[in-house]
């Protein structure tokens, strides 16, 4: 081969070699705006937080700033909105929307509209950087008919407006005017879209099936599990409500709505430690929420830690919330702390503020302790006219007529309540039967029988006291038979049986007949 020919060769195969080509980075960014909108559609809370990081990684394109631009709008807009929906901590999704916007002046009128909705949602549980005035159910329930009538002229083919308007429509109360039905027709086609779905699953109007049939579909809706726990409340089955309310705590940490729902199911379950701790977990996600404050407040009165609870009554005075709640529990561990003197003065101001039978109640036990029998009779007398089935006020009420010398009425008050300590004994003992056979946690049961068996210890030693004191009472009246009747009931009593035999034999002697108290 000539060297002429060899150069043309050399040539034609470089020719053939590896090219530099031009990328147009439109192509990648389309494919990424694409992901984008079909995590939105998804509609999953992470599914947005994904559609949003995927629409603003194409921002910056020209060619597709403005349709990315506005898909990261839509997707702060909603996360902003689902936010107050759930009552997780506040993300900055609105303040993200907000900044999109002043980047691009022709979103200026989408992000009026996006506040102007956002806001108008109530947190469920405020954050500790939300307000807690700017949106109130009031605002949510005013206009609402010309707001939907407003939304629904883009909910047929527009995935956000169809949400709000779905979501609008079941928080008013509209949608269960309208039902199901209405509410997809309205809608049209976008009542097919997962994230329309689930928020139509949530209303009302639907069960925890179409719930379940969104998450098989889509399982990165990890937000469900609080819904469900939701479902569980009402339907009284506290494990698996717990279990929900564990599963979205898991899922997101800066959660008060869960944080508060582990609380009060822990609250219903009598595990008050538990109680105590995720309304402080509440607390310090939500500061000063009142009705984590009053919880906790409880919890701790519960669990005897009194001093505790003493401390977070009076912040809950401090906040102007609760006034009578926080001046009621205050008495109750100062009564617990033998603070009788405080105790009083924080009943009455309690009894200024609530109408109930328990404000009375106390009263009565804390007048007890102070030698006010005359004052403890009328407190007692109060409580019981408001609620004449609680037996407690019964056993303490008679007490009081023992002191007062008021034979005939403690009689007839002593029966009633040894009756009604009675039923309470058999209840408490049904409910050990019923929690021995239930599938549940052997520690919770525990627990729980525990509880009901210290109840039934007192109710039986405050029941032995009535037979007792009708029995003493009787005798002072000189109804031989009653006496004998009560006393025989508590001869075999550890701490009475010794006086009820004494008392028995004074009836076979009634020449040794002196008062009996």
């Amino acid at each position: 081969m000539s060297r002429r020919h060899l150069v043309i060769a050399l040539g034609l195969l470089a020719a053939c070699g590896p090219q530099k080509v031009a990328v147009d980075p439109a192509i990648a960014g389309r494919a990424t705006l694409e992901l984008a909108d079909a995590n939105f559609r998804a509609g999953c809370f992470d599914c947005l937080a994904e559609a949003l990081k995927q629409y603003e990684s194409v921002r910056a394109i020209p060619v597709l700033a403005d349709v990315a631009n506005t898909g990261a709008l839509r997707a702060a807009g909603l996360l902003a909105f689902r936010e107050r929906e759930l009552g997780t901590t506040d993300g900055g999704y609105l303040d993200r929307a907000r900044q999109l916007a002043a980047a691009s002046p022709a979103l200026q009128s989408q992000l009026a509209t996006i506040v102007d909705l956002v806001t108008l949602v109530p947190w469920r549980i405020a954050p500790a950087s939300a307000s807690t005035t700017a949106s109130t159910l009031a605002n949510i329930v005013e206009g609402r008919n010309q707001r939907l009538d407003v939304l629904r002229q883009t909910a047929d083919h527009d995935e956000l407006a169809a949400y709000v308007y779905i979501a609008f429509a079941c928080e008013t109360g509209v949608g269960l005017r309208m039902g199901n039905r209405e509410m997809k027709a309205a809608v049209g086609a976008m009542a097919d879209v997962p994230l329309v779905a689930y928020r139509l699953a949530l209303c009302p109007t639907s069960g925890l099936a179409a719930l379940d049939d969104v998450v098989a579909k889509e399982p990165r809706y990890k937000e469900a599990a609080f819904y469900k726990a939701q479902n569980a409340v009402r339907a009284q089955k506290l494990d698996p409500a717990e279990a929900g309310y564990r599963d979205a705590y898991a899922w997101r940490s800066t959660w008060p709505a869960a944080t508060m729902g582990i609380a009060d199911v822990s609250m219903t379950g009598e595990d008050f430690a538990t109680a105590a701790d995720f309304y402080e977990r509440t607390l310090a996600l939500a500061p000063r929420n009142p009705e984590a404050m009053l919880g906790k407040v409880r919890a701790l009165s519960y669990a005897a830690r009194h001093q505790e609870a003493l401390d977070t009554a009076d912040e809950l005075l401090a906040m102007q919330r609760y006034p009578g709640d926080a001046y009621y529990w205050r008495a109750f561990n100062e009564l617990n702390m033998e603070r009788y003197d405080p105790a009083w003065t924080d009943i009455e101001l309690a009894d200024r503020l609530l109408v109930n039978d328990l404000v009375p109640k106390l009263a009565g036990i804390i007048a007890i302790n102070r030698k006010e029998y005359d004052v403890a009779r009328q407190k007692l007398e109060t409580a019981q006219k408001r609620n004449p089935t609680d037996c407690q006020t019964g056993y303490f009420l008679h007490l009081v007529l023992t002191e007062l010398r008021s034979w005939d009425r403690a009689v007839t008050v002593a029966q009633s309540a040894s009756n009604c300590l009675g039923g309470e004994i058999v209840a408490a003992q049904t409910e050990i039967e019923r929690i021995q056979a239930a599938d549940r946690p052997e520690a919770k049961k525990a627990r729980l029988i525990a509880s009901r068996q210290q109840r039934i210890a007192s109710d039986t030693r405050m029941r032995a006291n009535c037979w007792y004191n009708a029995a003493a009472a009787s005798y002072n009246l000189s109804r031989k038979d009653e006496a004998k009747a009560f006393a025989e009931r508590v001869i075999d009593d550890e701490q009475l049986g010794e006086r009820a035999r004494e008392l028995l034999a004074r009836l076979d002697n009634p020449s040794k007949k002196e008062e009996r108290r």
